[in-house]
């Protein structure tokens, strides 16, 4: 039976009994019943998959007079409410790394006008020459798009998840509560053109648990996850 005073309008349901707390999922709204060591973290509900926010030992249940957290207040999906995809970006390698991205993409046609002044006009196959450039422009484009579809870094609200690999597939997750370290790498050219590599650790681990390279404005995703970590 629940509770007389609950509040019913938009907010989630959520207290606390004696070594347990029980909410209803931000998503589902299936009832979930979790241990009072689990106060203050984020779980995940085995109904939907979204990840939920437990009050911690001694803290109230939000309600709808609750102040907006930092990331509502730039105008992005609130930390405290159902998953919501913040921003999902792909490897740039054409912006990580101008200068051989230009070199590989005239290769093709330096080799074509080569081979046109070194055979002589009698024995030139026109039509070989001239599908050199386009195929092997054909293959560098497949190869570039075939790393960018097969990597994205997504941040949600209640966590970052690298997914990697298109007919194998892996992931790695962070959950923002859980951050303990944003590293960000970039060259001078990286700067310029606003692309580098990101790596993210918590602190349950030692090592960097979700990294992706040639990622576009990085220092940006590092401010978005700093708005959903605890102060």
């Amino acid at each position: 039976m629940l509770p007389a005073n609950r509040e019913s309008r938009g907010v989630r349901l959520a207290w606390k009994g004696p070594n347990m707390i029980l909410i209803h999922c931000d998503r589902c709204e299936q009832k979930l019943t979790f241990g009072d060591e689990f106060a203050g973290q984020k779980v995940e509900c085995p109904h939907c998959g979204d990840m939920n926010k437990l009050p911690a030992s001694g803290e109230a249940a939000p309600t709808s007079s609750a102040a907006p957290d930092r990331a509502a207040a730039h105008g992005l999906p609130p930390d405290d409410g159902p998953e919501t995809r913040v921003i999902t970006v792909r490897p740039s390698l054409i912006r990580s790394r101008p200068f051989l991205a230009a070199a590989l993409g005239l290769a093709p046609l330096a080799l074509m006008i080569a081979l046109w002044i070194m055979i002589p006009s009698d024995k030139r196959p026109v039509w070989v020459l001239v599908a050199l450039p386009a195929l092997g422009w054909l293959v560098l484009g497949s190869w570039a798009l075939f790393v960018r579809i097969s990597t994205s870094l997504e941040i949600t609200n209640k966590r970052t998840v690298i997914h990697e690999g298109l007919l194998s597939r892996s992931t790695s997750e962070v959950l923002h509560d859980h951050v303990r370290n944003i590293e960000i790498d970039q060259s001078f050219i990286n700067r310029v053109c606003r692309v580098g590599k990101i790596g993210i650790s918590s602190s349950g681990q030692d090592g960097i648990e979700v990294e992706c390279e040639h990622i576009p404005d990085p220092r940006r995703l590092k401010e978005v996850i700093d708005l959903y970590r605890p102060l």
